[in-house]
Formats: structure tokens, C-alpha cells, sequence
């Protein structure tokens, strides 16, 4: 599915005037490209709980928590958000993949008592300064109420909805998750634009600059299956002391071992940068390669860039040798011109968030 990035063209302010909308006002996405896999039955607990890194008897029912799935070599299958509706019941709200088929795959072996299947529930994110209010306006009280990945079952419009207090923004934000989407996606889409008028909502793509200044990785473009969890500050998302089983525990242990005795079992590692030159305004065409100093070979290469007008520079993701990857290191980006030559850019290694 098409995953709309942007709206507002060059000349009335493009991605500027959409991160002014995100941070002072209100903005609505079509994320409906994040497909929901359903899991349910007798054992969904066990099975969901084998598939990801993260021990999921310890998230409560109606609450989201961000996971990790893995082979069993230990490189990365998906990083999806996931909705324990109940403990029969969980919902892979998946980035770029075909997650559907690897959860099918892996229970043709192991014979969960679960049904896995992709529903008709399509997602929009509503962002920004002001999305608690218009929440609250569509959702009533329970939208303010929500903790932190907490989720709720509402009504918008008359249409059945499940909204949660997440995002992909780095600002307060919701997802609502339409059902029956196929049929009522207009109906509830237009409801949220009139509700929205009296807060000037706008209707962007995701947005960039404050998604790589948090270090919010993309699937597909920052983070592929190529990629183990340690490469990407994921750590965390890899429990030392979980109880039971899961895909890749044995190679991620391993890899965490080695990492503690100085043997990274990986060359590049993800960082972020503040990066010189003119504001970029579009994504990048192609990686933009990088090097240590300006006349050596490229070591590494820039995932995602973009202008951040609230620092003032360019920010961006790259993936770099373990040793650049030191926040303060001077880097050097090849940026592509028009002629098929390069640009020398100076960039600066920076922690997240990038500030």
C-alpha cells in the first residue's frame, strides 16, 4: 500500500509549514500502509510471546507496548507496535513487511491453538500541539485519561474504533484504528476533518525532522532484516532474564556477550548526526554515503535526513563504524549533486535525542 509523505507543495511551505502545523497546532495521517496482523485463540499469549523478544505476560490487557521480532540468528524480522487487547487477543500494528506470512511460517512448525489473519483495520495518527484537545472534541474524556500506550475502545462518528495514546511523532499524539475501514474509511476520515477545523488540523505525512531527531527508526529505510537489535539501540528490547523461550534468544545472547567483552559481531552501528549545508527539504533519493575525513574512503551511510527548523540544521540517521559511532566524532557526508559528483558536508555524531 502507498504511504502518503507529503501534502503541502514547495511553494506554499512544504515540509516546514507541515512541522509548523505538527508542533503548534494539529496534524492527521493516513498510515493505513501499517496493516493489522490479528492473533487470537486458546494460546495467543504463548504464541505472541514466543515470536518477540519482550515478555508480553507482563503487559496488561488494553495496553501497547513497542516489540522486537527476530530469526533465530538474532537479525531483526519486524519492530512493530503491539495491541494486547486481551490475553486471547493481540494485534501486530506492523511497519513495512510481510509479517503476516513469518507468523504463519513459524506456526507451521510449533501448532499454537492461534488464528493469524490481516483485518479490515486501518489506522490514521492524529499529532501535534493540540491532538489531546481534538481527541478529547471526537472521544470524549477517555482520550485525556489514557496513559501512555494505553488503549481504548470508542466511538467516532458512530464508527467503532480502537484508539491508542502513541505515535511516530515525537510529539503527543494518538492512533485511531478504524474498523470495517474498507467500508467507513471517508466516514470517519471527514468527521475528524470537520472536528479538527477550529484547531486548523492539517493533513501531512509523517514528519520527518522530529521523527530522526528522537531517533524514531523507519522500517525498510533505517532499520531491514539484514539488522540485529544491538546495531540500533535496541538493547533494552532484549530482556536479559525473560522466562521462557523465544525465536533468536540464544544467537541475541550470544551477540550480548560479545558486545560486553569489546567484540562487536557487527561493523556498522546506528547514530545520529547534525549535518551542515542547505536545508533539505525532500527524502533522501538514495544513501547519502560517509566518510571520516574529506578526502577518505566512505565507511558508512546516511538512512534518513531532513531539515529541523527548530535546531536550525540538518539532522539525520546514519550507520557508522562502532568506532565513529561516539557522540562529538567529525564525520564527513558525500552529498550528490546534479553533475554525479559529491558534495563534502561536515556532520557531527550526536546521542538521541539529537539536539
Amino acid at each position: 500500500m502507498y504511504l502518503p509523505r507529503g501534502y503541502v507543495p514547495e511553494r506554499d511551505g512544504g515540509s516546514t509549514a507541515e512541522y509548523e502545523a505538527l508542533t503548534h497546532r494539529v496534524t492527521l495521517w493516513d498510515i493505513a500502509a501499517a496493516r493489522q496482523i490479528r492473533v487470537q485463540g486458546r494460546e495467543a499469549t504463548e504464541f505472541v510471546n514466543y515470536v518477540v523478544t519482550r515478555d508480553v505476560t507482563r503487559l496488561a490487557p488494553m495496553r501497547a507496548a513497542y516489540a522486537v521480532l527476530c530469526d533465530s540468528s538474532g537479525r531483526m524480522i519486524n519492530d512493530p507496535l503491539l495491541l494486547k487487547i486481551s490475553p486471547d487477543e493481540y494485534w501486530f500494528s506492523i511497519s513495512d513487511s510481510d509479517l503476516s506470512l513469518w507468523l504463519k511460517g513459524v506456526n507451521v512448525g510449533k501448532g499454537f491453538d492461534v488464528k493469524i489473519q490481516e483485518i479490515d483495520v486501518s489506522p490514521v495518527q492524529i499529532q501535534g500541539a493540540e491532538a489531546n484537545r481534538l481527541m478529547v472534541d471526537l472521544i470524549g474524556d477517555a482520550a485525556s485519561e489514557m496513559p501512555a500506550f494505553g488503549l481504548s475502545e470508542a466511538e467516532i462518528a458512530g464508527l467503532p474504533v480502537l484508539v491508542s495514546r502513541t505515535g511516530f511523532s515525537g510529539e503527543a499524539g494518538y492512533e485511531v484504528y478504524l474498523k470495517n475501514s474498507s467500508i467507513h474509511a471517508e466516514q470517519m476520515w471527514d468527521a475528524i476533518l470537520r472536528a479538527g477545523e477550529k484547531y486548523r488540523l492539517a493533513v501531512t505525512g509523517p514528519i520527518q525532522p522530529h521523527r530522526i531527531s528522537s531517533g524514531i527508526l523507519a522500517w525498510g529505510q533505517d532499520v531491514d532484516n539484514e539488522m540485529v537489535p544491538f546495531q540500533v539501540g535496541l538493547a533494552a528490547h532484549i530482556p536479559r532474564n525473560k522466562a521462557s523461550d523465544y525465536i533468536g534468544r540464544d544467537a541475541l545472547e550470544q551477540m550480548r556477550t560479545e558486545i560486553a567483552a569489546g567484540n562487536h559481531p557487527y561493523k556498522l552501528t546506528m547514530v545520529g548526526l547534525r549535518m551542515e549545508g542547505e536545508p533539505i527539504s525532500d527524502y533522501l533519493p538514495d544513501f547519502w554515503l560517509v566518510a571520516p575525513s574529506p578526502d577518505s574512503e566512505p565507511v558508512g551511510f546516511v538512512t534518513s535526513a531532513s531539515y529541523a527548523p527548530k535546531l536550525q540544521t540538518n539532522v539525520a540517521l546514519a550507520r557508522l563504524p562502532v568506532e565513529l559511532a561516539v557522540p562529538g566524532t567529525q564525520v564527513y557526508v558525500l552529498e550528490p549533486t546534479i553533475d554525479s559528483t559529491s558534495r563534502i558536508v561536515p556532520a557531527v555524531v550526536s546521542a538521541f535525542p539529537i539536539e
